[in-house]
C-alpha cells in the first residue's frame, strides 16, 4: 500500500495542484498533521500542535508557488485565477491533500483485493478491461474507503427522535450506510455489475468529497495500467483491512508473476518500474478530471459501451422482428435479472437513435441477448429499422441493462401481457417457474397468429391462459384480479387501455400491487407542461443553480447547462433519466415509477417530472 498506493497518490497530487516534487515523509507529515487538527474534537493541545505545524508548513509552499508564477493547468493557477483569497487558496489546497492522498490509497487497495481475491470478478475484468470502471464503483460501496465523516450540530435539531444540542459531535457511518440491508440486495457480497449503486463513498450533497472526480480517475487509470503489466499478478498474503474514518488494507502484498517475488519485500524494482508508469497516465489524466464534475463522472463511469452484432434475425410477424445479439468479440455479456431493458443506440446514415428494448431471452445466456421490436405507426425511425432493414451481421451499441421493472417478493404471481407486452414477462415466467413460486400467466392477442413467442409462452402450461380477442372479446381483467389471493403482485405489460383496465381493476383489489411497463405515456397527460410556474435546481455536486422555465423540462435546462443526464424515451416511461432527489417536493409526472416510490420523493424522472416548489436539490 505505501509502496505502489500512497506514492502513486502523492505523486498525482503533487502534479494537479502544482507544489513542487518532495520526499513522501515530508508529504506525509503534512497530511497527518492536518487531518489530526481537523478531528481535534477535544481539543488536544499536542494534536492542536502538530496541526499548526503542518498547515503553516503548507501555507509557506503555497505562498512560495503563488510568488513564483503557478504552473499553467494546475490547481494553484486555477485558484489563483479565480480572484481567490491567500487564505481560500490554502484551506483548499489543504482539504486536497487530506483526502487525495488516503482516499484513493484505500480505495485502490479495495478494488485490487477484489479482483485479486474474487475470481468471478477477475475473469470478468480479465475479459474487459472496460469494467474497471464498475470494479472502482463497487469497491467505493463494499469497502467505503471514507468510513465515517464528523460533523458538528451548529443549532438545535432533532434526528430520527434523537434530542442534538448545539455543538454536540455527529458521527455518519458512510460505511454502514453502504451495507445497510434495507436499500442493498446482498449488502455484504461484491458484485461488479450491481445496478443503481448510489452509494455514499464519498458522501453526497454539499458534504460530497471534493477529491471523488480526481479519486475515481486515478484508481481507475492505476488498475488499467498495473493490471496490463502484471496480467499473472496474485494475493501473497491475506490483506488486513482497519481504519475507521479512512478504512483500507494496511498492507497489500503480492506476488507480481515472477517466482514467488513479492511487493513490497522481493520486486522493488519493478514495483517501482509500476509506479512510474502508473503514475505517468495517471498524472495526465488527473489533471484533466479535476475539471469535471464528480456527478458526470460517477454516472457515465459507470456505463460502458458494448458493442454487439446481430446473430439472428427473424419476423414471426409482419410488424415483429425477433433479434438476437452477440459481443461483436464474441466475450461474455454483463448479466440482467427478468424484467430488464437495454438500451440501443441505432446508427442510420447520418442519424442516430437511443431506444429502449425488454430483454426476451434467458437471463442463464452469457453470450446473448433477445429482444423483440414491433414496427409503430407513429415511429420515430428506431423501430421502423430495426422491424425493416436490420440484418443479420450489422453492428449495434448498448449500455449496461438496467432494471426498474423488478420481481418483488410475493406469496403469489399474476402476469397479464397484451401482444408485444409479453417481452417482459417472458423471463419472468421463467424464473418463477423455475423457482417454484405460485403464479399465472394471461396472454391477450388478437388472434394466435399475431402473438410473438406464443410456443414459449404455452410450454409453461397449465400456469398460462391465452386469450384470444378475435374469438373471446376482451377479458374480465376486474374478475380476474377478484380471483387473485391476497398480497399478489401484478406485472402488466401491453396497450394503453389494458393497462387503464388493469388499474380501474386494482382499486376494487386494495390486497394487490399492480406494477406496469407502458410502451409509451398514457394519450391523457398528467400535467400539461407549459402551465406552470419557473423553478430553480440546485445541482449538489457541481454546485450549479440553474433556472427551468415554466415552458422547458428540467432535462432540456440541465443539458442546457452542459449536465448530461442519459435519457432514451424522454416521456417519463424507461426510467434511463433517474436522478435523486436531496431536497424539495417533486411534482412526478411520469409513468415509470410506483405510487409508493412516488410519495418518498427521492428520485425523479427529469425528462417530465418538475419541482412542486420553487427550490429542488438533485445529486447532480
Amino acid at each position: 500500500m505505501n509502496g505502489f498506493a500512497q506514492s502513486l497518490a502523492i505523486r498525482t497530487l503533487l502534479h494537479v495542484t502544482g507544489l513542487p516534487d518532495m520526499p513522501a515523509a515530508v508529504f506525509t507529515w503534512w497530511v497527518e498533521g492536518i487531518a489530526a487538527g481537523a478531528a481535534n474534537y477535544e481539543r488536544d493541545p499536542g494534536k492542536q500542535r502538530q496541526a499548526d505545524e503542518a498547515g503553516a508548513a503548507v501555507d509557506d509552499m503555497v505562498r512560495h508557488r503563488l510568488r513564483r508564477g503557478p504552473e499553467p493547468g494546475t490547481l494553484l493557477a486555477g485558484l489563483a485565477a479565480s480572484g481567490a483569497t491567500f487564505d481560500e487558496i490554502a484551506a483548499t489546497t489543504k482539504l486536497l491533500l487530506i483526502g487525495g492522498m488516503q482516499e484513493p490509497r484505500d480505495l485502490f487497495g479495495h478494488a485490487l483485493t477484489a479482483y485479486l481475491a474474487n475470481q468471478a470478478v477477475r475473469r470478468e475484468i480479465d475479459r474487459d478491461k472496460s469494467a474497471i470502471v464498475r470494479l472502482v464503483e463497487e469497491a467505493l460501496r463494499f469497502g467505503s474507503p471514507v468510513g465515517t465523516v464528523t460533523r458538528r450540530v451548529t443549532a438545535p435539531a432533532i434526528v430520527s427522535g434523537v434530542p442534538l444540542d448545539e455543538g454536540a459531535i455527529v458521527l455518519a457511518v458512510l460505511a454502514s450506510a453502504n451495507r445497510d440491508p434495507r436499500h442493498w440486495e446482498s449488502p455484504d457480497e461484491f458484485h461488479l455489475w450491481r445496478e443503481h449503486n448510489q452509494h455514499l463513498a464519498f458522501s453526497a450533497g454539499v458534504h460530497s468529497c471534493v477529491g471523488a472526480t480526481l479519486a475515481r480517475t486515478q484508481v481507475r487509470i492505476a488498475l488499467e495500467e498495473l493490471l496490463t503489466a502484471y496480467p499473472s499478478m496474485r494475493l501473497a498474503e491475506e490483506p488486513v483491512v482497519r481504519g475507521w474514518e479512512f478504512r483500507g488494507p494496511t498492507s497489500l502484498k503480492v506476488d507480481l508473476g515472477g517466482a514467488g517475488a513479492t511487493t513490497p519485500a522481493g520486486d522493488v524494482a519493478a514495483a517501482r518500474a509500476a509506479v512510474q508508469a502508473a503514475t505517468r497516465a495517471t498524472a495526465q489524466a488527473a489533471a484533466r478530471a479535476a475539471a469535471q464534475t464528480a456527478a458526470r463522472t460517477a454516472a457515465r463511469a459507470a456505463a460502458p459501451v458494448i458493442t454487439l452484432q446481430v446473430a439472428d434475425l427473424h419476423r414471426p410477424v409482419g410488424d415483429v422482428a425477433v433479434i438476437t445479439l452477440r459481443h461483436e468479440r464474441g466475450d461474455q455479456l454483463p448479466p440482467w435479472t427478468p424484467g430488464a431493458h437495454v438500451d440501443l443506440t441505432i446508427a442510420r446514415s447520418d442519424q442516430r437513435f437511443r431506444r429502449s428494448y425488454s430483454l426476451c431471452g434467458d437471463p442463464a445466456d452469457r453470450y446473448s441477448w433477445r429482444v423483440a421490436v414491433r414496427r409503430t405507426p407513429d415511429s420515430r425511425g428506431g423501430s421502423a429499422f430495426l422491424v425493416d432493414a436490420l440484418e443479420v451481421g450489422d453492428v449495434l451499441e448498448a449500455v449496461l441493462p438496467r432494471n426498474t421493472f423488478r420481481l418483488a417478493p410475493a406469496p403469489a404471481y399474476l402476469l397479464v401481457a397484451g401482444g408485444i407486452g409479453i417481452t417482459p414477462l417472458l423471463p419472468m415466467a421463467r424464473s418463477l417457474a423455475g423457482s417454484g413460486a405460485r403464479w399465472r400467466l394471461l396472454y391477450v392477442g388478437r388472434d394466435r397468429d399475431a402473438m410473438t413467442f406464443l410456443d414459449e409462452v404455452e410450454a409453461f402450461a397449465p400456469a398460462v391462459e391465452v386469450w384470444t380477442t378475435a374469438d373471446r372479446g376482451r377479458p374480465d381483467l376486474t374478475a380476474i384480479l377478484r380471483s387473485v389471493p391476497d398480497g399478489t403482485q401484478v406485472y402488466a405489460c401491453g396497450p394503453e387501455g389494458m393497462l387503464h383496465d388493469l388499474a380501474t381493476a386494482a382499486t376494487d383489489k386494495p390486497a394487490v400491487t399492480l406494477r406496469v411497463e407502458r410502451f409509451a405515456p398514457p394519450a391523457e397527460p398528467v400535467a400539461a407542461v407549459g402551465n406552470e410556474r419557473e423553478c430553480r435546481v440546485w445541482l449538489a455536486r457541481t454546485r450549479k443553480e440553474i433556472l427551468v422555465p415554466k415552458d422547458r423540462t428540467v432535462l432540456h435546462a440541465l443539458e442546457g447547462a452542459g449536465i448530461i443526464v442519459p435519457s432514451t424515451c424522454r416521456e417519463g416511461v424507461c426510467g434511463s433519466c433517474e436522478t435523486r432527489v436531496l431536497a424539495g417536493a417533486v411534482d412526478h409526472r411520469d409513468h415509470l415509477l410506483t405510487d409508493d416510490e412516488k410519495k418518498r420523493g427521492d428520485v425523479m424522472l427529469v425528462c417530465v417530472s418538475r419541482g412542486r416548489d420553487e427550490n429542488l436539490a438533485l445529486d447532480l
